[in-house]
């Protein structure tokens, strides 16, 4: 599943929101000129995503999201990798330093984050 930059927008207020958003509050929130009805058509398609969930009270929707942001971005990591590394994150790490070998610290840091996981 992928987010547009769009609709990033409003998960990023979402997601920053301590309580269900709505859409007048994201609408507030946001800086730009979009229309109410541009809004909601985003929030819709987030929902239709399994993103968002959608809870209406009378004539207000409010949106909780379904996913964290970490969530996302490890699933979007996940995405990458397998999509321009094969799944490969030694591949991944060998197009990041160009071919050149990492450091004596930077090989360290990496086996600790690895040995962490």
């Amino acid at each position: 599943m992928k987010i547009s930059d769009s609709e990033m927008e409003l998960m990023n207020i979402i997601w920053g929101s301590e309580s269900p958003a709505t859409s007048a509050g994201i609408a507030e929130s946001l800086n730009t000129s979009w229309s109410g009805a541009t809004i909601r058509t985003f929030l819709k398609r987030l929902t239709e995503k399994g993103v968002l969930k959608m809870r209406r009270d009378g004539k207000v929707n409010y949106y909780t999201p379904l996913i964290s942001r970490e969530d996302y971005k490890k699933m979007c990591a996940e995405e990458f990798i397998n999509d321009m590394y094969s799944g490969s994150v030694k591949n991944m790490l060998a197009a990041l330093y160009g071919g050149e070998k990492p450091t004596a610290d930077e090989l360290r840091e990496i086996k600790d984050w690895f040995e962490n996981l």
